[in-house]
């Protein structure tokens, strides 16, 4: 079992690194390997059973685009043989055709999603999402935080039917993308803890059935609980 963190030195803010620790305690017997940036990923030149980037800083995602530029046509490849893939936060944004800076100005993304983020680094959004992943018809909680809003075209493959929060955009309903087994998503958490049956989902689909979800008692708990909050029309999601 091989999974690739792609530069956890850069792309780790909110957190959510502990999607990783998490996955760790879930499969210890598991081989993880860290790229730094600079390094060739080791996914160019080998399969993955887990391809992984979190969060990161806005000009940390210059670098990270520069770095996996003359790997896109790999990435795309992985992504249509069915590759688990996990981008959250802003990592979803490298994906995408470009980021529109304050500015005026537009860096270009890796083209693998149909979607440009814009730039507002004067507002920040923070709001709960509550919505639906389809392939086990299950609730996912999580949280946002960014200075960007995406646009484009995902009405046929969101990661998740908003019940509460925002999509996209402020003006969507649908989060995120589900592409092939890849999940792009602004979500922040760290997802893989806040979410046993999205967890559960992902090592299904990694070949690992039979691995048992760590804590899970604690987790399924602590969901049932974060769960009823989201649903509550008392508690603001914004």
């Amino acid at each position: 079992m091989t999974i690739e963190i792609l530069y956890p030195d850069y792309a780790n803010l909110f957190g959510d690194m502990s999607n990783m620790r998490y996955l760790q305690a879930c499969l210890p017997d598991a081989e993880f390997h860290r790229t730094a940036l600079g390094d060739i990923p080791y996914f160019a030149d080998h399969d993955v059973d887990l391809l992984y980037m979190g969060p990161m800083s806005e000009r940390a995602q210059q670098k990270v685009i520069c770095a996996l530029d003359p790997y896109a046509a790999r990435l795309q490849e992985l992504i249509e043989s069915g590759t688990p893939m996990l981008f959250t936060g802003n990592a979803m944004e490298v994906l995408g055709n470009g980021i529109v800076l304050e500015n005026g100005n537009t860096i270009g993304g890796l083209g693998l999603l149909d979607m440009t983020a814009k730039q507002d680094m004067f507002h920040r959004y923070n709001g709960l999402v509550l919505g639906h992943f389809e392939p086990v018809k299950a609730d996912i909680v999580g949280f946002k935080s960014q200075f960007t809003m995406a646009h484009g075209n995902n009405s046929s493959c969101p990661f998740l039917k908003v019940e509460r929060g925002i999509g996209l955009n402020k003006q969507s309903r649908l989060e995120g993308f589900f592409v092939g087994n890849m999940i792009a998503t602004y979500l922040l958490g760290p997802l893989l803890i806040l979410n046993p049956a999205l967890t559960r989902w992902l090592l299904d689909t990694m070949g690992v059935k039979d691995a048992p979800l760590a804590f899970e008692e604690a987790v399924t708990d602590a969901y049932t609980r974060r769960l009823a909050e989201f649903c509550d029309p008392q508690v603001d999601v914004e």
